[in-house]
């Protein structure tokens, strides 16, 4: 990878892992501008360094329909010229707001902003996903993921990473009491949101320096957790 920093935009950055992955990012000095598209902001990125808030580009909208616009109001939205070169996608809603909403949020919104990636010709796209996300399942939440992962596989972005976290821990804006409970069955994989966004920092490095071959992967639970640990000793958090 050369001395150019990586350009980056999240949706999603005011949930649980997007606000750890906004963190993360802005720890590491391979990354330079930081766009997040958000309804409203969080108190921790008041309290940022000059340094950090010069390097986070917070823009306010209503909703995430203005993926769904052509590439020329995309941009006059950006309103600048940074060519980006990845785009995570952490958005997650919940099946009891309704079957309407939560596939707006898992499906529409996660396949457009896939397709964002088209418009803007960004070279990856990274989608927290669900370890059980299947395109034929019974259930609504693992079928509509599903059908999300399969859409986005098919588009024409040049490196597409699937993440599978097991049960999601220490979900610190969004505390869900049947994840609460799950917490204490063993056997069952579990993950935290800090090492959510860890693992999805680490693979974007490894792809922005050239170590991956594969067009797009879906990366389960066990791979997310040893990117988190390599990510973890790279930038010397405990």
């Amino acid at each position: 990878m050369s001395d150019k920093k990586i350009n980056a935009i999240i949706i999603g950055a005011t949930g649980a892992v997007g606000r750890e992955l906004v963190d993360y990012l802005l720890m590491n000095d391979n990354y330079g501008k930081i766009t997040v598209f958000v309804r409203r902001t969080i108190d921790r990125w008041d309290q940022l360094s000059a340094e950090k808030k010069q390097k986070l580009n917070i823009i306010k909208v209503e909703n995430l329909d203005f993926m769904s616009e052509d590439k020329d109001k995309i941009l006059s939205l950006l309103n600048d010229n940074t060519q980006y070169d990845v785009l995570f996608n952490v958005l997650g809603s919940r099946v009891g707001r309704g079957e309407e909403e939560f596939r707006k949020v898992d499906y529409t919104y996660v396949v457009n902003s896939c397709i964002l990636c088209e418009k803007l010709n960004i070279s990856h796209f990274s989608n927290c996903s669900a370890a059980n996300a299947k395109k034929d399942s019974w259930f609504l939440y693992c079928r509509v993921k599903g059908e999300a992962e399969e859409e986005c596989l098919k588009k024409n972005v040049n490196y597409v990473s699937i993440f599978k976290p097991g049960i999601i821990l220490n979900r610190e804006n969004d505390d869900r009491l049947g994840e609460k409970i799950i917490a204490y069955i063993p056997f069952l994989p579990k993950i935290t949101s800090k090492d959510i966004a860890m693992s999805m920092l680490v693979d974007d490095l490894d792809y922005q320096k050239g170590q991956k071959e594969k067009k797009a992967i879906q990366i389960p639970h066990s791979d997310m957790e040893k990117l988190a640990a390599k990510g973890n000793k790279m930038m010397n958090i405990k």
